[in-house]
């Protein structure tokens, strides 16, 4: 999902959520992000929306779960995130099924009670209030409609070869900066959000709460989606942070990362895991009494 017109940037400038970045992101977890979709057993021929599509990736998977007769309705509040989707739908065996449209995930542009299932992919670590954009959400799906949301939560993410305590401090470091965030002018942010997707979609008011945990681990030697995925997060990680680290940890980390002689990326025994979230909930309209 794309924040803004303009690709967002963090504190220190690093836009993550720029095309670029969500694709080699994307690229490199494909192969579970693929099976997260299968897993849902979505039904040939559904309208699915796609709430947060940023620039298409999840398109290709969603096309082949419903398919030829199904339809797929991107969403997106980033004009560029659409232009890149359209783009990419252009050649593709499923253009026909798709639509992409500029519109925000609490106003979608469709009817109250139309949609099959709605897909929410990575946009809800940016919900100020979570419990009332889902709520918002639930009436445009038809009765017993699903809503279905997939994000993160880093405090899955364990590099084996790091010493751990460098680790947690960093990552301590980094959310201290998130949770101060909004204090300073900077947008809401929540990359913890994963495990707490279910009891959101519980106070929305949804039923049937299912989650799913997907262990994504990589190791040594490493594909260039993969190696930019961890590089530019391990920078984003230091930089947040860097006001509540020392700077002989900040030093330990890039040194970790990014010095050639001793990069972990390129030994031999490198390894990393993270896990992340799906989450689905059955939508009931609430009856007039409630």
């Amino acid at each position: 999902m794309a924040g803004s017109n303009v690709a967002y940037a963090n504190d220190y400038g690093l836009p993550f959520n720029g095309v670029e970045w969500l694709e080699k992101h994307h690229q490199s977890k494909a192969h579970e992000r693929e099976q997260m979709i299968r897993d849902l057993g979505i039904e040939q021929g559904s309208f699915v929306v796609d709430a947060g599509c940023g620039p298409g990736l999840w398109t290709p998977f969603l096309a082949e779960a419903i398919g030829p007769a199904g339809h797929i309705l991107g969403v997106d509040i980033s004009a560029k995130a659409l232009i890149s989707a359209q783009e990419r739908a252009v050649e593709a065996y499923y253009r026909q099924q798709v639509q992409y449209k500029l519109a925000s995930v609490e106003q979608l542009p469709l009817l109250h009670s139309e949609a099959d299932l709605i897909f929410n992919a990575n946009v809800s670590q940016y919900f100020p209030n979570p419990v009332a954009t889902f709520a918002a959400i639930g009436p445009y799906l038809k009765q017993g409609g699903r809503l279905v949301v997939k994000d993160a939560d880093l405090g899955t993410m364990h590099f084996y070869n790091v010493n751990p305590g460098l680790q947690t401090r960093v990552l301590q470091a980094h959310k201290h900066r998130y949770q101060e965030r909004v204090t300073c002018g900077y947008p809401f942010e929540d990359h913890w959000v994963g495990f707490k997707l279910a009891g959101y979609l519980r106070a929305a008011g949804y039923k049937d709460v299912q989650e799913k945990l997907y262990r994504i681990k990589r190791s040594f030697p490493l594909s260039k989606d993969c190696r930019f995925y961890l590089e530019e997060t391990a920078e984003w990680f230091v930089s947040e942070g860097a006001a509540y680290l020392s700077p002989d940890d900040k030093a330990d980390w890039f040194q970790c990362f990014f010095d050639s002689n001793s990069c972990v990326l390129d030994r031999e025994d490198f390894a990393y895991e993270e896990t992340e979230y799906v989450v689905s909930g059955v939508w009931t309209t609430p009856s007039p009494d409630r």
